[in-house]
This record gives C-alpha cells, sequence and structure tokens, in this order.
C-alpha cells in the first residue's frame, strides 16, 4: 500500500493538449494464483474471522494483495493528493480496460470512459481553463463539448482505465515497508481490519475485509507527501462502459497544430 501517485498521468495528457500539437496494463500472470491464494487465504468467512485477524500484519496485508490481484473489475472512490494537487475520483474500472466514472483535478471535472480497447475523456471548460492556461479557450474551441479519443497505449488518462496498473499505485507495497495489525471495525459498510504500513514514502493505512474475500475496503494515507484516502467497492461488477457515437467524438491527433 503505497502512496498515492496518479497525478502525473492526468497531467501529461493535458500538457499534450495545451500543445496542441506509458500505460502497461501490468503483469497479469499472477492472477490466477492471486485467485487461489484467496480462496485458500478466506479463512475469515463465516465463523473463521478470528483466524485471519490472528495473522499477523504483514500476513494480512499480503493476502489483501493477492486478493486485489485476483480482481476482474472494482469501483474506485475518493481523494488523493500529488505534487500539491488534488485528485479526486470516482470510477469503476476492469482488467479489459474498461473504465466509466470521473476524474477532478482542483476541483474542475471530467468525465472518463473506456470501452473496445480506447479510452475516451470529455473535461469540463473550467478544467480546461485550470489546467491548460493561455491555450484552455483554443482547446474548448477544439474539443467543442466532445469526447476526446486516446488509443490505449497513450499514457494520460488512459492510465485510469487500466485497472492492473491503477491497483499497482493505490495498493502494492515497498519491499521494505513495515505492517503493523490495528482493530476490527466497521469501515464503508464492511467488518475490517486495520492494517498500518510504513515506508519510505510515508505511512498509509488499510482496512482489509475480514469475512469472505479479503478486499481492501479503504487506504487511508496519513503522512508523506501525498495525503488522501480512497475506497474500494462493487468487487467483480459489471463495469457500465459504453464507447460514445463517432460523431461526438475528437481524436487526439485532430487537434495538432
Amino acid at each position: 500500500m503505497k502512496t498515492l501517485t496518479l497525478a502525473a498521468a492526468a497531467l501529461t495528457t493535458v500538457t499534450l493538449l495545451a500543445g496542441c500539437s506509458d500505460g502497461d496494463p501490468g503483469d497479469d500472470s499472477a492472477a490466477d494464483p492471486s485467485r487461489e491464494s484467496t480462496s485458500s487465504g478466506s479463512t475469515g468467512g463465516g465463523e473463521g474471522g478470528n483466524d485471519f485477524t490472528d495473522q499477523s500484519g504483514e500476513e494480512i496485508a499480503q493476502t489483501a494483495k493477492d486478493a486485489m490481484a485476483g480482481l476482474e473489475s472494482v469501483r474506485v472512490s475518493g481523494a488523493i493528493t500529488s505534487d500539491g494537487q488534488e485528485i479526486a475520483l470516482d470510477l469503476a474500472v476492469s482488467t479489459a480496460g474498461e473504465c466509466a466514472g470521473t476524474i477532478s483535478l482542483g476541483g474542475a471535472s471530467a468525465e472518463l470512459v473506456g470501452a473496445d480497447g480506447k479510452a475516451w475523456f470529455k473535461p469540463s471548460d473550467e478544467f480546461w481553463q485550470a489546467q491548460a492556461g493561455e491555450q484552455a479557450q483554443t482547446i474548448i474551441d477544439l474539443v467543442a463539448g466532445r469526447w476526446v479519443v486516446m488509443s490505449g497505449d497513450d499514457a494520460g488518462f488512459g492510465e485510469f482505465c487500466q485497472l492492473d496498473s491503477l491497483l499497482d499505485e493505490l495498493v502494492s507495497g515497498e519491499d521494505d515497508s513495515t505492517y503493523e495489525k490495528g482493530d476490527v471495525s466497521d469501515v464503508e459498510g464492511s467488518e475490517a481490519i486495520a492494517v498500518t504500513s510504513t515506508g519510505d514514502d510515508g505511512t498509509s493505512v488499510g482496512y482489509v475485509q475480514v469475512d469472505g474475500d479479503h478486499y481492501l475496503v479503504k487506504v487511508e494515507v496519513t503522512s508523506g507527501d501525498e495525503p488522501g484516502a480512497i475506497t474500494f467497492s462493487d468487487f467483480d461488477a459489471e463495469v457500465p462502459a459504453e464507447a460514445p457515437p463517432a460523431e461526438d467524438t475528437v481524436d487526439l491527433d485532430e487537434l495538432g497544430g
């Protein structure tokens, strides 16, 4: 559960557009072993919950990472801070590159959808005005309220539509992190045990679901340069992603000048 560092991906897109001129989906080779680990480690289901919570903080954290790695889709919601700028997101995302939801930078929002190997985003005028500086009005006029299309290989908002990459940013711990088990409490409607992770980048607290699959239901970064809190829900639910009509889109290359 390392410090959250997703701002660069979003701001890369803004830089490309402002000039008017790599999201690796991650290694999913561990997907099946992760599911096996989750199943075999699910001693917390039903009346066996105490068996799970009796494990060490490191064991609980590893079980949660394995469970999250086995997911095919999840909804990610919350706000983080990177380089002094707050990023808020409410996004359903899958390993197939599907996504649907919103992202906000500094209070200015953009809709995001990913389907069929492509990603589109549609920022508000306020977003362009806040992020694109002197080029804002030019971009607003060029985009004309349409969805901006990006290929799945482009850096930028497309990063948010790759579940493996997103989870790697949000829940992967440093090799030298230490883990301390905390109390069990109700978190986002689930009984969860707190595990504090401490590493070079700071301290975060992950809340791991006790019953059933031991998913991470919330992460709070409590120290370091990038504070924030992210919740996870709708595990393996269908992502409501649908490509916008072609006439309502504009390709990034068409904005070159």
